[in-house]
């Protein structure tokens, strides 16, 4: 159970009935909570506005007054070579109050103009997450500062997708092929379950499989097409600046616990060997922070584990607690620094 204020937990749990995914214990709180009769009024009428919402077709959606109902009703809240394990940190974090964020779906959609088709973009700004169900009843959860679009031909004549940033998908068996576009590399497949990590400005791209059978192809700046056909837990990474990666080939990693590599969507916080330059990337997206280094030797620390679902303070304190890393937060930028006290043990 997370240990968030009152008014938190209600929202919380109401977004999770609105989405049938209480647990029984959850559901139980859940009743208690509804007996209020203020909050069960209000909740009504969210519910409302919600069902009425779910049942519009997407070019009818309405941006603007959506945006006004939910946030009058929710209120959102961020997220909250030396190797060094933070495995320990579930021990810290039992004794650290919880945190939980509410995730936020943006929907931009384009009309037509000058015969140009309709487009729909769904989008989870940074600080969030977000889940939705396309058209054709294929599932996508979104990672922070990520977005989708496709038109209004989608689960027609076409299931093309184009994506920046990170997303998992649980695709649907169909005859018409389910294509995504990325601004280095095209997945096609007709029915599996995949994560897709494709930041334009990182260093490191890649496709995982967790179930079924895709095909990645990305053209080099030789006119050559890269080509891979992926198997159950086998990833392709492509490495390298965006300019960098015109030239590169996929590399091909085998034996990868797949179900880990998309443990984000289910509020997981997964490091596995990476740089605290990689991993502040991360932070920034998470919770809508800016990370600043008052030391450049601290991006060369490399850490390993997972934790979930806790605050920006509590992820910064358990970095602390693992290395010589010491912060300061200022509204919504990080600084971190060297901790020459503690240096000398993890060396």
């Amino acid at each position: 159970m997370q240990n968030t204020e009152p008014a938190e937990r209600q929202w919380y749990l109401a977004a999770k009935a609105l989405s049938s995914s209480l647990t029984s214990e959850e559901q139980m709180e859940w009743e208690a909570f509804t007996r209020n009769e203020k909050f069960r009024h209000d909740f009504e009428q969210l519910k409302k506005h919600w069902n009425v919402a779910t049942t519009l077709p997407y070019a009818d959606i309405n941006k603007e007054a959506d945006w006004e109902i939910v946030l009058g009703k929710i209120k959102a809240k961020k997220p909250t070579k030396q190797n060094f394990s933070i495995g320990k940190i579930w021990r810290v974090a039992a004794v650290i109050t919880g945190f939980i964020a509410l995730s936020i779906i943006a929907w931009n959609v384009g009309f037509k103009r000058n015969g140009q088709a309709i487009a729909t973009m769904i989008q989870a700004p940074k600080g969030a997450r977000t889940h939705v169900v396309l058209p054709d009843s294929s599932s996508v959860w979104l990672n922070a500062e990520s977005k989708i679009s496709f038109d209004q031909h989608f689960g027609k004549d076409n299931r093309d997708i184009t994506l920046e940033g990170e997303a998992f998908f649980d695709v649907e068996k169909e005859a018409v092929p389910f294509q995504i576009h990325t601004a280095d590399f095209d997945i096609e497949v007709l029915g599996t379950a995949f994560n897709v990590k494709a930041y334009h400005n990182d260093d490191v791209l890649s496709t995982t499989l967790i179930r079924g059978s895709l095909r990645i192809s990305k053209e080099n700046s030789s006119g050559t097409v890269d080509q891979v056909v992926l198997k159950p837990n086998e990833k392709v990474v492509l490495r390298g600046t965006p300019q960098e990666r015109l030239a590169q080939s996929f590399a091909l990693e085998k034996n990868i616990d797949g179900q880990a590599e998309a443990d984000w969507k289910d509020g997981w916080l997964t490091v596995r060997g990476e740089s605290l330059q990689d991993l502040c990337k991360k932070i920034e997206r998470l919770y809508n922070v800016t990370v600043r280094f008052e030391d450049e030797s601290l991006k060369s620390y490399h850490y390993t584990g997972r934790i979930q679902q806790l605050s920006l303070e509590q992820v910064l304190n358990a970095l602390a607690l693992t290395s010589p890393v010491m912060f300061n937060v200022n509204e919504k930028e990080v600084t971190l620094r060297l901790n020459k006290s503690t240096q000398s043990k993890y060396q």
